[in-house]
């Protein structure tokens, strides 16, 4: 049997608890990787995006239909009003549930490979070759591979409510709406949820003049361009298509919310000034607020160049999700492959999760095969 010369020693420690997190997770325990896997606490998970990007209907295989339709071929003809109730039934996957299913996953068939810590990680540093991850409470853990899937915040419109004499600003009155899925954040994942519905795009960046004129040309939905109070960017031949597509932008502040079950229905916005703009569904696109590698910012990562700011930058990898620090992957949304545009995709996420484990599993057995030959 082979001494694999780290008995009571971690192998990999993963941070991050969203999709990417869990795909590298599930793939480190099936390749029997000792592991930490810290989700961060209840804050950090609240800001991650996979909080409120729930929608996964452009990826294949993963469908309520898939489940509907097995279990109503169980179900047979010999139980009618169960196979109805079933048909009738609400089962959308969302990104939540991909997580738990890999968190049961793992406990269930690999007991003991993946330990789970619910706490916010200090800072990683360099401990000599390996690295040192400190979490509240200054406890360490040390391993000679970190995968950070930490993730990225998204800009959020700011609604200015007004109460009696008093303006109360705010984010959090658009939460419901994103929980519900009335209100959306990612093009390429729920792009085609507007096909015959009234939308509008909040936003004053190019990406936001983009995504409008995507859904028009796609989906031939009707379009109501918001910049919530800020200053249009995206120039004037976008300016000309807009007009053209007969998008209408709207200025001004964004004073109220409207809708009602608690969020599953968006009835649209009131601007400064009074006038509402109805809509079904609405897309955020104001930018990133920051991507989460604070953590690592003292081992001096590459990140990409460009004038954004610092914590807007994404974290440079290679083709297996490794950073320019030797040993620290990065995986998920918070990164871009060098010299590839970046896809911001669940599928992609897991895939190149995968491919940071292998990498790390494939540096520790050539390890174990040199020091069984004496090699070392």
């Amino acid at each position: 049997m082979l001494d694999r010369d780290i008995q009571g020693r971690i192998e990999l420690i993963i941070i991050g608890g969203g999709i990417a997190g869990a795909a590298a997770a599930l793939r480190a325990a099936q390749n029997h990787l000792r592991t930490i896997w810290i989700l961060g606490d209840a804050g950090t998970r609240k800001a991650s995006r996979a909080a409120y990007v729930r929608n996964i209907d452009n990826m294949i295989g993963v469908h309520p239909d898939i489940v509907r339709g097995k279990v109503l071929k169980s179900l047979s003809r010999d139980h009618p009003v169960a196979a109805r109730m079933v048909e009738e039934a609400h089962m959308h996957i969302s990104t939540s549930d991909l997580v738990e299913n890999a968190r049961e996953r793992i406990v269930r068939d690999f007991a003991g490979m993946v330990t789970e810590v619910a706490e916010r990680v200090i800072q990683v540093r360099q401990d000599g070759a390996l690295l040192s991850v400190e979490i509240a409470g200054e406890t360490r853990y040390v391993a000679p591979a970190v995968i950070l899937a930490t993730g990225v915040s998204d800009r959020q419109p700011v609604v200015h409510r007004q109460k009696g004499d008093r303006t109360l600003a705010g984010i959090h009155w658009l939460f419901p709406f994103a929980n519900q899925e009335t209100l959306l954040y990612c093009i390429r994942c729920e792009g085609h949820m507007t096909h015959g519905r009234t939308v509008a795009v909040i936003g004053a960046g190019a990406t936001a003049a983009e995504v409008s004129l995507m859904i028009c040309e796609r989906y031939d939905a009707p379009v109501t361009l918001l910049t919530a109070g800020e200053e249009p960017t995206w120039g004037e031949r976008r300016q000309r298509l807009l007009a053209a597509m007969g998008v209408e932008v709207v200025a001004g502040r964004l004073v109220d919310v409207r809708g009602q079950d608690k969020g599953a229905t968006l009835h649209g916005f009131t601007v400064e000034g009074g006038r509402n703009i109805d809509v079904e569904l609405a897309f955020v696109v104001m930018g990133l607020y920051r991507v989460a590698h604070r953590i690592v910012q003292g081992l001096g990562v590459d990140l990409e160049e460009n004038d954004l700011p610092e914590e807007e930058r994404h974290v440079l990898v290679d083709a297996d999700s490794e950073t320019s620090v030797g040993g620290l992957f990065a995986v998920g949304d918070m990164t871009r492959h060098r010299h590839r545009p970046i896809m911001k995709q669940v599928y992609t996420a897991q895939e190149y999760a995968v491919r940071a484990v292998d990498k790390v599993d494939a540096h520790r057995r050539q390890v174990q095969r040199r020091r069984l030959l004496g090699e070392d």
